[in-house]
């Protein structure tokens, strides 16, 4: 299977996911690995975070060198165990390398925990194995790394690495648009514009996903310009409404924290 058609199908695992019913049903009928992920990924997304760590450690029993299943884990540990989400990134990526999304969640890890040289190289690698058109949410991480660490040059010149205006799968719509706002091709009083992100965002339930997510675009955008005022009130605005689960949620609580807003 070439690398192209190996992140594919993994971007379509990340955006689909089988009821928990036809997860387990499907795992009844055969133990593969990938039934194993699927009914993992079916829990995790019914909110049942613990069941789906042993659902993966489980199919890691029976398949000790999936890669897939290492990243599964690694996906529900992020968010409680810094140090088990890297061992599991990492060991998926030493299986099989070529699969950008396990560079990029293993970055975003290292984002999230103040790590941001080590973020910045892990989504450089999982550009060279990502097309051009998904380069947009890991330039938008690299420059958001820079401006984490002050370094507005570095943040400049990160935005030369994808072009101005490719085709995205609607998933990176959101990203596409920040990184056009840190060029100075979207307006920051044109983000937030509940009718144009409907066309891209047809189930209502992810509206406010993708609001909070643009919202935190323009408070990286407002530090990187300097204005500190209009920056923390983006903070504030998605803290007031926030979309739990989210990066940028999470993001947005620890900068208000770091500030003295909350």
């Amino acid at each position: 299977m070439t690398t192209i058609e190996k992140n594919r199908i993994m971007r379509g695992r990340l955006v689909n996911a089988p009821s928990v019913e036809e997860a387990k049903a499907n795992l009844e009928k055969e133990h593969t690995a990938s039934n194993w992920y699927d009914y993992g990924k079916a829990l995790s997304k019914a909110h049942r975070n613990q069941e789906a760590i042993d659902v993966y450690s489980q199919g890691l029993v029976e398949f000790p060198f999936s890669a897939l299943l290492y990243f599964g884990r690694g996906c529900r540990y992020m968010g409680a165990s810094f140090e088990q989400a890297i061992a599991d990134f990492t060991m998926a990526i030493q299986i099989e390398r070529d699969v950008n999304f396990y560079w990029y969640y293993r970055a975003v890890t290292y984002n999230t925990n103040g790590f941001y040289r080590e973020a910045i190289a892990d989504f450089k690698e999982a550009m060279r194995y990502a097309q051009p058109e998904d380069h947009y949410s890991m330039v938008d991480w690299i420059f958001t790394s820079y401006v984490d660490m002050g370094d507005m040059e570095g943040a400049r010149c990160a935005l030369d690495l994808v072009a101005d205006d490719l085709d995205v799968p609607d998933m990176d719509w959101d990203y596409k648009r920040r990184v056009r706002l840190y060029k100075g091709l979207v307006k920051p009083e044109e983000m937030i514009d509940e009718a144009e992100i409907r066309k891209h965002v047809p189930d209502p339930n992810d509206l406010l996903l993708d609001i909070v997510t643009l919202r935190f675009g323009l408070f990286v955008y407002y530090t990187y310009v300097g204005d500190t005022q209009k920056a923390n009130d983006q903070l504030m605005a998605i803290i007031n409404k926030p979309y739990e689960g989210a990066f940028a949620t999470t993001k947005a609580r620890a900068y208000a924290k770091a500030r003295g807003l909350i």
